[in-house]
């Protein structure tokens, strides 16, 4: 399985392989933010990224993690 707006797979994020989320933990912080999880939500989302089938949102995620944690690369 793999994140339902960047692709990231998985088994590469820890908190959507142990929370079973259908996207990555950046992309919940993002887009999804402390709404749960729906493919709602995620097609939403993906609608005003401008992502068609098959795309998907390319992103530094190391990067933007450290953002978010307000942390300088």
């Amino acid at each position: 399985m793999k994140c339902g707006i960047c692709g990231k797979p998985s088994n590469d994020d820890l908190f959507s392989y142990v929370t079973g989320e259908k996207v990555c933990s950046i992309c919940k912080m993002k887009f999804i933010g402390g709404l749960p999880t729906t493919e709602a939500r995620i097609t939403e989302a993906r609608t005003r990224l401008g992502l068609k089938d098959g795309e998907y949102l390319v992103q530094d995620n190391a990067a933007e993690a450290a953002r978010i944690l307000g942390r300088n690369r």
